[in-house]
C-alpha cells in the first residue's frame, strides 16, 4: 500500500549480483568490467556499484568524470575506467582519483606527454580502437602508428585495447564479424610490437552471447545485469531478473459512461460504460508518452491497459469493472510472468529500446534498495 502517492523503484540488488553470477559462468576466465554509467542505467550508480563489487566485478566502466568521483567519494576503490574523451585540462583528477582513461586519439597522447611533462605523472590508459562504430577511438588505419606512440612514453602504461561493436544486437553477424575480425588482427600487431598490454575487451551484453571469440580476456556487461535481454534477436541461455520494479499507486476510481472521452486530445473515448482507474505516474517520471493505448500495468493480480493519453503526472486504466483499493500499487515493469510487463514488451511497445526506459526515470520516483535474492 502507498500512503504518499508517489511512484517508486524498488531496486533488488540480490537480484543484480545473480544476473552477475549467471553472466560470469558463461564467460570463464574473462574479468567482467561492469558498466555502470547513466546512473547505474537510471537503478542508482553507488549502490548498484557497491552491490557488483560485492558479486566480484573486476572493474567499473563509466562515461564521465563527474560519474567516477561520485564513486570514489562514496569509497569504491576499484578499477574504474573512464571510457568517454578525456579532458585535458582535468588530468590531476584523474591521476590523484587512479581512474583509467581511455584513448581515442594521438591527441589524446600529446595531451599526457605535456601534462608529464608539467608534473612527472604517470598514466594507466585503455586504448580504443574504433573498428567501424564511426564513434570515439582511434581510426583502425592509425591504430598502429598510435601503438608505437605510446610505446615512445614509459610514463603511459597501456593495460588495455578495446574496442565497440556496431551491430552486436541483431541477427545478421556479418558486421560483427567484420570488426571482431580486424580487433583480433590488431591484438596480433599490438603483441608483435611486445607492448606488455594486460586487457583485451570488446564484448557488449549482445556480443558475450553472439559469439564466444569476442570474449578475449575482459568483457563489458551493462544492460544484461540490470535483468533486461540484450536485444530482440539475441536472448541469453538463462533467465535474467529484471532489477528495476517500477510501480505507482491508484489515487482515484471513476465511473465513466460511454462515449466519454478519456485525457488530453480525447485521444480515447470509452467503448461502453466502465470503470477506470488513475495512476500517480507519467512521463514526467519516465512513463513514455508513446504508452498512451498501449502500454499495460499490474494491479491486484490483474493486467490492465493503459487507456487515453499518458500525461506528465498520470495516466488512465481501464478496470474492466474491478474496484481496486486507492493506495494500491500497480506494477508498471519489473518481475512478473506475463510479457506484457516486462520492459522489454513496454518498450517495443513504445517504439524504443529498454535502455531509453531505464534511464529516462524521473527524479521524484523514488529508489527503494532491497537486498534479497529473489
Amino acid at each position: 500500500m502507498n500512503t504518499i502517492f508517489c511512484p517508486r523503484a524498488d531496486i533488488h540488488l540480490g537480484r543484480l549480483k545473480a544476473n552477475f553470477r549467471r553472466l560470469s559462468e558463461q564467460v570463464g576466465n574473462a574479468k567482467v568490467l561492469a558498466v555502470v554509467k547513466a546512473d547505474g542505467y537510471g537503478h542508482g550508480i553507488v549502490p548498484v556499484s557497491k552491490a557488483l563489487v560485492e558479486a566480484g566485478t573486476y572493474g567499473l566502466g563509466i562515461a564521465t568524470l563527474q560519474e567516477a568521483l561520485e564513486l570514489r567519494k562514496a569509497g569504491l576503490r576499484q578499477m574504474i575506467l573512464h571510457l568517454g574523451r578525456f579532458d585535458p585540462r582535468s588530468l590531476d583528477t584523474f591521476v590523484e582519483e587512479d581512474i583509467r582513461l581511455s584513448l581515442h586519439s594521438l591527441e589524446d597522447i600529446r595531451a599526457l606527454a605535456a601534462h608529464h611533462e608539467a608534473t612527472g605523472s604517470e598514466y594507466a590508459v585503455h586504448m580504443k580502437v574504433d573498428t567501424g562504430m564511426t564513434r570515439l577511438g582511434i581510426p583502425y588505419e592509425a591504430a598502429v602508428a598510435a601503438l608505437e606512440e605510446v610505446k615512445k612514453h614509459p610514463f603511459i602504461r597501456l593495460e588495455g585495447i578495446w574496442t565497440h561493436f556496431a551491430t552486436a544486437g541483431e541477427a545478421e553477424q556479418s558486421y560483427l564479424r567484420y570488426q571482431l575480425v580486424r580487433f583480433t588482427h590488431f591484438v596480433h600487431m599490438a603483441r608483435k610490437l611486445h607492448i606488455d598490454v594486460e586487457f583485451f575487451h570488446a564484448a557488449n551484453s549482445s556480443a558475450i552471447f553472439q559469439d564466444s571469440e569476442s570474449h578475449f580476456n575482459m568483457v563489458r556487461p551493462g544492460l544484461v545485469l540490470y535483468g533486461v535481454q540484450p536485444s530482440e534477436d539475441v536472448k541469453t541461455p538463462f533467465e535474467l531478473l529484471p532489477v528495476m520494479d517500477l510501480k505507482a499507486p491508484l489515487v482515484m476510481v471513476k465511473d465513466i459512461q460511454r462515449g466519454t472521452p478519456i485525457g488530453y486530445g480525447r485521444a480515447y473515448h470509452a467503448p461502453r460504460d466502465m470503470k477506470t482507474g488513475l495512476l500517480q505516474v507519467g512521463y514526467a517520471d519516465g512513463l513514455p508518452l508513446a504508452l498512451s493505448n498501449k502500454g499495460f500495468v499490474r494491479l491486484g493480480g490483474n493486467v490492465y491497459p493503459i487507456v487515453g493519453r499518458v500525461s506528465m503526472d498520470l495516466c488512465n486504466i481501464d478496470l474492466d469493472g474491478e474496484e481496486p483499493e486507492i493506495g494500491e500499487e500497480a506494477l508498471i515493469w519489473g518481475l512478473s510472468d506475463d510479457p506484457r510487463l516486462r520492459i522489454e514488451y513496454q518498450a517495443s511497445a513504445a517504439g524504443t529500446i529498454p535502455y531509453e526506459l531505464l534511464v529516462c526515470i524521473g527524479r521524484r520516483v523514488e529508489r527503494r534498495y532491497v537486498n534479497d535474492y529473489p
